[in-house]
């Protein structure tokens, strides 16, 4: 697929990829029941964490995997078994919303920073119609952050006619930007488009 050259001028939406990335991630900012659940999870041996926000144990503490290439040790724990429903919805909400990140970051640096992999638009485009068709359920239980940390704020189960409009809005707009790629429409402004309430969504409903 080739880009027009408006795909590769979007100068107005430099780095969105990477604001966006805050943005989905702190709609899930996890309660308190759930970091002391990955921290009484992790706190094996001598755990470390990464940047990215996954945590690490020691080799000998590694879990042993067995296939085709040989044994290999795991050293990223599994999700710990939570306390609440709220607590589970949450770690879900936190991953999935990194997820969405994760797509858009691709396609933005794409059709923005000339890194290349226009033949996997569509991968990326479909994944984020799919996940945003999606992105009420994450929402389902009362999940609010704390009092102060960065999260989804109590006005969402508060307001939920209100919420659900937005949420819809996105549903909506993440299908039509994936039929626009399928079509080899206007990537650059569907994209600025789709950005467009996920700001408006983080602006009323997330406790920057």
């Amino acid at each position: 697929m080739k880009l027009s050259r408006n795909a590769r001028a979007g100068v107005g939406l430099a780095g969105v990829g990477y604001v966006l990335a805050a943005g989905f991630v702190a709609f899930a900012v996890p309660t308190d029941a759930a970091r002391q659940q990955e921290t009484a999870s992790t706190n094996q041996a001598h755990s470390h964490s990464h940047d990215h926000g996954h945590s690490h144990v020691d080799a000998d503490q590694a879990e042993q995997l067995t296939g085709p290439f040989g044994p290999h040790g795991d050293r990223h724990p599994q999700a710990p078994v939570f306390e609440t429903a709220a607590d589970g919805l949450t770690e879900r909400r936190r991953r999935s919303m990194s997820a969405l990140s994760g797509h858009f970051r691709a396609v933005s640096a794409t059709l923005l920073s000339d890194a290349g992999g226009e033949e996997m638009i569509q991968n990326h485009a479909n994944a984020l119609a799919a996940l945003g068709g999606q992105i009420d359920t994450l929402f389902e239980i009362p999940s609010p952050a704390p009092e102060g940390e960065k999260g989804a704020l109590p006005v969402i189960w508060e307001e939920q006619e209100r919420f659900a409009q937005y949420t819809a809005a996105f549903a909506t707009e993440s299908a039509q930007f994936a039929q626009t790629v399928q079509e080899g429409g206007d990537l650059v402004n569907g994209l600025h488009d789709l950005r467009y309430y996920c700001v408006a969504c983080h602006a009323d409903f997330r406790q920057r």
